[in-house]
């Protein structure tokens, strides 16, 4: 079992200031929060959360024991404030944590690690960290789903446990690389999916989101897309061509990104475990959710080759295959009214 203590900011992670508007801004259903903890909440908030676990009681949902307020309001802002979304999703948010098939790693998830689907590498200038997804691999290989999520789950829970502080850093940064897909070989159902699933068990964590290499047609398609979702959501999604990838710099320092995506740290070989790119001095030691999670650890049992399905964007199909149930993604994944894509903070990650 890999001790990733080493993943945390150093000490002067608690001189980040965030101004009020980054904090929380709007009022009622239209807030929008960044910053959970340590945090004054206004009288609505306050009223939500009241609400909120008077229906947890209702519902009868165990809750991990160090479970806060906070966590608590975060699935307020998840279902956009209204009770019944909020339970749809912390219900989906407590039967993941619950379940090994997301907790534990296995050996074809670390595989995929190591191969780079998906891994964490560097830092913005405020210490948020950054998760790297790799679109055009997940498109064209053979992808096992389950397996990629239980991959994705060791990412977020190493992030949020390990690379958050409490009330300084609570968001990341996601660079997706398209490979330059075309629209209609793009992943649209991968990213959905894979959005989802970080919207409902990493909620509120989306500072930024950059989709590289679009192509042409996509990037075209998308200037229709922006014009009839919620303003905050479309201002967090960034769209980069090669030759823009300079802009990344302008929130992650050069040195912390690799050199194909413009930036001066040589191309990554390995991507597992993931490496920390700041001194470890005077390290905080808070955690931000020390036990909300499970610690993964490795188990041994191989997936078949039959459980084994592609992704293109017809994989529809996946949702309804009979064989996926026993993983119980169908549940997991059925699609969310898309009135809650009204709630910035939620529906993107």
């Amino acid at each position: 079992m890999i001790d990733f203590s080493y993943l945390r900011p150093p000490a002067d992670v608690y001189q980040i200031k965030h101004d009020t508007f980054y904090i929380k801004h709007g009022e009622g259903k239209n807030h929008v929060r960044k910053i959970f903890f340590h945090q004054e909440f206004d009288e609505y908030e306050k009223q939500k959360i009241k609400e909120l676990m008077a229906s947890i009681v209702q519902h009868k949902l165990t809750l991990p024991p160090d479970w806060c307020q906070e966590l608590t309001l975060k699935y307020c802002y998840s279902g956009g404030f209204e009770i019944s979304k909020c339970i749809q999703r912390l219900q989906k948010h407590l039967e993941w944590i619950n379940d090994e098939n997301y907790q534990v790693l296995s050996p074809e998830a670390e595989q995929y690690l190591k191969q780079g689907y998906i891994y964490q590498f560097g830092r913005d200038h405020q210490y948020r960290p950054v998760v790297y997804i790799q679109l055009h691999m997940i498109s064209k290989n053979k992808v096992h789903v389950p397996t990629l999520l239980n991959a994705a789950t060791a990412i977020g829970n190493i992030v949020t446990k390990f690379m958050y502080t409490r009330g300084y850093v609570e968001n990341w940064i996601v660079i997706l690389d398209s490979g330059g897909s075309g629209l209609f070989d793009f992943p649209f159902s991968t990213l959905n999916m894979i959005n989802e699933f970080f919207s409902i068990n990493y909620t509120s964590s989306l500072h930024k989101m950059f989709i590289l290499n679009p192509s042409f047609f996509f990037n075209s398609s998308w200037k229709l897309i922006e014009k009839i979702i919620h303003p905050e959501t479309a201002s967090k999604i960034n769209f980069l061509k090669s030759t823009d990838f300079y802009k990344l710099q302008e929130l992650i320092p050069a040195e912390e990104i690799e050199i194909k995506y413009g930036g001066q740290h040589p191309n990554l070989t390995t991507f597992w475990p993931p490496i920390n790119t700041r001194a470890q001095i005077n390290q905080p030691n808070d955690e931000f959710q020390s036990n909300q999670r499970p610690y993964f650890t490795k188990r041994t049992q191989s997936v078949k080759e039959s459980e084994y399905f592609s992704i293109d964007n017809n994989s529809k199909e996946f949702y309804n295959n009979s064989k996926m149930k026993e993983y119980r993604i169908h549940e997991q994944f059925q699609e969310i009214d898309q009135q809650n894509s009204q709630c910035c903070s939620c529906n993107i990650m």
